[in-house]
């Protein structure tokens, strides 16, 4: 009776759950509904009425159009003269026609309220195009070659100097007055086109864009310049010789060109954005979440280039749509699938070889794109003895169905593994870990001036990591005491989303949506052993944590005198974790102003929440790293940065821009001294503690290109603190990835068509660390300590005066390749590559570790960890 009423219990809240979110989804549904009504709404001007007679007083044909137009007019009388004889002329077919006519040369302004027209008096007479109708002209921009939709392509009418930008899935709507009008659509690197039209009703025109080959294509394109656009970073997915990583092309390699941003191999995610943690990045592969998005401890990411269609990331400032991360958020498109004819591209390295196949499966309207990827590089690292051993792959699948002209459904799926021995000096590890993804997405056109992308996804990562531990002696003997720390940890994630976007004018621009996420987790699983354990139903089954998030945001883009572009938007969510609930209001704003055509001035302020925390063991080497969910013990993050900007771009291809920002953290977190969280599971909570931080820097980026050389400056100066209440004696200390400066240089030089060469040399301050100044053994019997030879139980109190008082040695590193292009022909291109890694082998990482011992009880030693030195290249392209 007792687990009956419980279960009864148990499905009485789940079903209270169930009808919370489909009333959300319900009251969604109604506000898209209500929103649909507008957006295929007109002004009543475009009403068709033709009155019975040519000729009266302007109150015989206000009359007349009370009585027979089904539109109410209401005036005063003393601000009209109503006696005044009116002869119409022309053909006249609508309300506004008529009007336009019989109101010529009053004093009045017209207010459109509830069906209709209010006639106010005014200072100045009713302008000439008071009643000019205007219609819409939308569609949809496209590769001609594939009917890939173009984002961010212009769409231009000169002689009103109006324009818009197609949106991510290549949608535009711009409004113009009836009558002739010419538009120009272009995009960088293909032929602009041309368009006239006689307007007189909504138009949609689906424009077909030609690929440019006369001229280079720009390879990374800062959205600094151009008031409306989104303030962030777009990488195109293009051949770029600093986005090689030993013969594999790796387009989010571009992004640490930029200043702010550091790659930090050996840490989930491997990005370090302005200080942050790798936690507080998000990665979306077509909307949906990827947990840890790259191969080989963040070397490399999951991102093949011949699947991706484009990279946006932000940093400076986050549309409303965005939540969960505190530094950035990368979005990765990638290919719908050419539409029109069959093509391929195939890519042998050193690192690993690749395959994309994409084309029509029914011409025109249902596409098709594989990519597959498989690392091959173990019998070069055991020819050069490295102690390394590397397999990954990565499958990605697209089907894109266009269902007529209003639709659009893609089918999305990826799936990638990981398994990584490292066998150096004092380290033995052992990790593998994958990402599955899949997700449905949906467009749908809303009348002429409405956009609607809804998703369903599913997420799912796996870590395995382990560390084997040995003891020595007092005189450093090994006893051939060894056990392996094995953990495991997952997390799923299912959502759904849906995004509206509504063009209300030219100026004025909705950005609304909402989402519903469901999230289960095993944060972390042990398993201690004589061996590495790489099967997750070899660890202990612990509860299965879960926890719900809805969200719902708002954000306007309002262009205002043709220089000042604002956008503020709020971003609400709701948390819940078993009883743990928590409401966040998320303000954002971003303002952008061109002084001139070169320059610009933009400022923005972020409000951000994060509720995953991603908690990195300190005694078990690297990648042992575990996610956490927000409690009412171990709160949301949060943060707030402020950011000011300056960009200059002049004629002779120079880009020039500055940036400060300064950003307060709140409720950030870092293990309790002493504690392990991955042997004490069972008070997870209590190992974790929260803190506060911030940081503060200053980010400088200059570009020239020339004909012969394309050359690249990003420096960032920047401080960032932690201080917690039982860290180094409640005093600020410097954060784990502190780092006071960064320097990227980079150039390439096109010698001909043929060939070119390109260098790019990085350089970081140090990371920061702590040593013990006292080690001494702990047998505290309160603690179940008995027997010291067992690695479990074997424990060692450290004691620093200062936490992270010392600094490692600054990282640097130098690459260098040289590419050969065969020139395109009908069929095929292809082009080879030739280059060194780390040519001067720098370590990548400096790691301080204490390896224990019965007699001394431990040792500090000094790893200067590579997880690959020199490293000569060869890579062979070939498209066809």
């Amino acid at each position: 009776m007792v687990r009956s009423a419980t279960t009864s219990r148990s499905l009485k809240l789940h079903c209270i759950h169930v009808m919370k979110n489909l009333r959300y989804i319900f009251f969604i549904a109604l506000f898209f509904n209500f929103y649909e009504t507008i957006a295929q709404k007109q002004s009543v001007a475009t009403r068709t009425y033709q009155p019975g007679f040519e000729t009266g007083t302007i109150q015989d044909f206000l009359q007349d159009i009370n009585h027979h137009s089904g539109i109410i007019i209401e005036y005063a009388s003393n601000c009209i003269e109503t006696n005044k004889i009116i002869v119409l002329k022309g053909n006249v077919s609508t309300l506004g026609d008529v009007l336009r006519q019989v109101l010529k040369g009053q004093k009045v302004s017209v207010i459109e309220k509830n069906n209709k027209l209010i006639l106010v008096p005014s200072l100045s007479v009713l302008p000439p195009n008071a009643f000019t109708n205007y219609y819409s002209i939308y569609g949809i921009i496209k590769e001609s070659a594939s009917e890939e939709p173009l984002a961010d392509a212009t769409i231009w009418e000169a002689s009103r100097q109006k324009g818009v930008y197609s949106n991510i899935h290549g949608y535009f709507t711009l409004q113009l007055p009836e009558g002739k009008q010419t538009i120009t659509i272009s995009y960088a690197g293909y032929l602009s086109r041309r368009i006239d039209i006689n307007l007189d009703n909504n138009t949609r025109i689906d424009v077909e864009l030609v690929p440019n080959t006369d001229i280079s294509e720009v390879k990374v394109i800062s959205n600094n310049i151009g008031t409306d656009k989104s303030g962030g970073y777009k990488v195109k997915a293009s051949e770029n010789p600093q986005n090689m990583i030993m013969g594999e092309s790796d387009v989010v390699r571009s992004l640490y060109l930029l200043p702010g941003i550091q790659n930090a191999p050996q840490v989930t995610n491997g990005m370090l954005v302005r200080g942050g943690s790798p936690d507080q990045n998000i990665f979306l592969l077509d909307g949906n979440p990827i947990f840890n998005p790259t191969h080989l401890l963040g070397t490399l990411s999951i991102v093949n280039k011949t699947s991706l269609k484009s990279i946006q990331l932000y940093k400076s400032n986050f549309p409303a749509r965005f939540g969960g991360g505190l530094s950035s958020v990368v979005e990765a498109l990638t290919k719908d699938g050419n539409m029109k004819e069959w093509k391929g591209e195939v890519n042998t390295g050193l690192l690993a070889g690749s395959f994309t196949l994409e084309g029509p499966v029914v011409k025109d309207k249902t596409s098709i794109m594989v990519s597959l990827r498989q690392s091959w590089i173990n019998p070069f690292l055991r020819l050069m003895k490295s102690g390394i051993g590397v397999n990954f792959y990565d499958i990605h699948f697209k089907c894109t169905q266009l269902l007529g002209k209003k639709d659009k459904l893609m089918l999305n799926g990826y799936a990638g593994h990981d398994k990584l021995y490292l066998h150096q000096d004092n380290s033995n590890n052992q990790q593998q870990w994958g990402n599955k993804a899949a997700s449905l997405g949906w467009n749908h056109l809303l009348g002429t001036r409405a956009f609607v992308n809804t998703s369903f996804n599913i997420s799912n990562y796996n870590n395995i990591a382990g560390f084997r531990y040995s003891l020595y002696d007092s005189i450093g003997t090994n006893l051939q005491i060894q056990k392996v720390y094995n953990t495991f940890s997952s997390i799923q994630q299912y959502n759904v989303q849906s995004q509206l976007e509504l063009y209300y004018t030219n100026l004025i621009k909705v950005n609304i949506g909402a989402k519903l996420s469901f999230t289960k987790m095993k944060p972390f699983n042990t398993n201690v052993a004589a061996d590495f354990v790489d099967k997750p139903d070899d660890f202990v089954s612990l509860p299965m944590v879960s926890y719900r998030e809805m969200v719902v945001f708002y954000e306007n883009e309002i262009k205002t005198n043709g220089r000042l572009f604002l956008r503020p938007g709020i971003h609400v969510s709701n948390f819940q974790y078993n009883s743990f609930h928590y409401t966040s209001w998320q303000p954002r704003f971003y303002a952008v102003y061109k002084l001139n055509v070169f320059n610009q001035l933009d400022v923005s302020y972020n409000h951000m929440t994060q509720y995953l925390h991603l908690v990195t063991n300190p005694y078990l080497g690297i990648n042992s790293d575990s996610w956490i969910p927000s409690t009412s013990l171990l709160r949301p993050e949060q943060s707030d940065m402020i950011n000011l900007g300056y960009a200059h771009q002049g004629l002779k291809k120079f880009l020039f821009s500055a940036e400060i920002y300064y950003k307060q953290l709140r409720k950030v977190t870092n293990y309790v001294e002493g504690k392990n969280l991955f042997l004490n599971n069972a008070d997870w909570e209590q190992n974790v503690q929260s803190g506060k931080g911030w940081g503060y820097g200053m980010e400088l980026k200059a570009e020239k290109k020339t004909s012969k050389w394309q050359t690249h400056i990003g420096y960032t100066m920047s401080w960032n603190w932690r201080q917690f209440k039982d860290i180094n004696e409640g005093n600020k200390f410097p954060f784990k990835y502190d780092r006071r400066h960064q320097l990227n240089l980079s150039a390439t030089y096109k010698h001909n068509k043929h060939f070119d060469c390109s260098g790019l040399w990085t350089f970081a301050t140090g990371d920061v660390f702590t040593l013990p100044d006292r080690i001494y053994p702990d047998f505290d019997a309160a603690q179940q300590i008995s027997d010291p030879l067992v690695p479990r139980e074997y424990r060692l109190v450290y004691h620093s005066s200062a936490t992270n008082q010392y600094r490692t040695l600054p990282y640097h590193r130098l690459d260098i390749s040289a590419t050969y292009h065969q020139l395109p022909g009908k069929k095929i291109h292809s082009m080879l590559t030739v280059g060194i890694y780390n040519i001067y082998g720098s370590p990548s990482q400096y790691l301080y570790d204490l390896e224990g011992t019965l007699g001394k009880r431990s040792l500090f030693v000094t790893t200067q960890y590579k997880l690959f030195s020199i490293t000569p290249y060869l890579s062979y392209t070939m498209s066809f």
